[in-house]
């Protein structure tokens, strides 16, 4: 009799310890996904309060069949517009590169492509032109010091991990995934990689030369790659936060008549001005 009083206690003992862990690691986990919550928030809200930018990057390419080196100055306003234009007056002769993007139109020419094209800002079809497929609006996120996330996405971090990394998925059986790395001695992301529905990676940027301007964190190096290894360096060299901009640089009606311009310094001596001198 003592003895079977004894199995149910020990048994009632290992009852009560088990419901006690699932009840601690319930807390736990908990604890975690508000933690990641709370990050995806912040990240959905950093720099939420700049509206618009303009200045001057160094782009250029790696891995591609031809090498790109080149001086762009750019105008955006959050969240689809974009205008960029080569600041060279040899790259300006004949066909120059220039690029427009607003809410209903993207178009793009130069030298850098057979012929324009012009395509829906939020077309399927500008990937086929971009070995890289990142939209236009994720990557004037990234000029604004953004991350592209998409909305409705699900965050956790990664356990059992030596850096914090922090796991965006959206969708039910098809998802798309995200992955953000931060920097180990720092709160700034290191790098984010998109994945599609596959699991196969469409995109990685890397962040790097954090700088404030005006309260504004802007990563002022960024590397856009992807799983073939080719890649796409943007170095800010001139950054302006929140300035006014003139006159209307993101309209596409004035495209053909600046294509139709062949004069050598014309495309970029009206930047220059826009850019140092409003």
């Amino acid at each position: 009799m003592i003895l079977k009083h004894i199995r149910i206690n020990i048994v009632l003992f290992i009852l009560l310890s088990m419901l006690q862990a699932c009840t601690f690691l319930g807390i736990s986990q908990q604890q975690q996904d508000e933690k990641a919550s709370k990050c995806l928030s912040q990240l959905i809200h950093q720099n939420s309060a700049l509206k618009r930018c303009k200045g001057i990057i160094k782009a250029s390419t790696a891995g591609f069949d031809s090498h790109i080196n080149e001086r762009i100055a750019f105008i955006s306003e959050a969240p689809h517009q974009l205008r960029a234009e080569l600041l060279s007056p040899f790259g300006a002769i004949g066909k120059p590169f220039l690029l427009i993007c607003n809410e209903s139109q993207l178009v793009v020419t130069g030298h850098f492509f057979p012929e324009p094209y012009r395509f829906k800002p939020d077309s399927f079809l500008i990937k086929k032109v971009i070995p890289i497929p990142l939209m236009p609006k994720e990557f004037i996120s990234c000029l604004h010091g953004h991350l592209p996330i998409d909305n409705g996405t699900q965050a956790r971090f990664e356990k059992n991990s030596s850096q914090q990394i922090l796991w965006l998925t959206k969708g039910l059986i098809w998802k798309k995934k995200q992955k953000i790395v931060f920097h180990p001695d720092s709160q700034n992301v290191l790098s984010l990689e998109t994945y599609n529905h596959l699991n196969s990676l469409l995109y990685k940027i890397t962040f790097s030369d954090y700088r404030t301007i005006d309260s504004f964190l802007i990563p002022f190096k960024m590397i856009f790659s992807n799983e073939e290894d080719q890649s796409i360096t943007i170095a800010i060299q001139s950054y302006w936060a929140n300035k006014p901009i003139s006159s209307t640089p993101f309209q596409t009606e004035i495209f053909d008549k600046q294509l139709e311009d062949k004069g050598v310094f014309s495309c970029i001596s009206n930047w220059i001005s826009a850019l140092l001198y409003h």
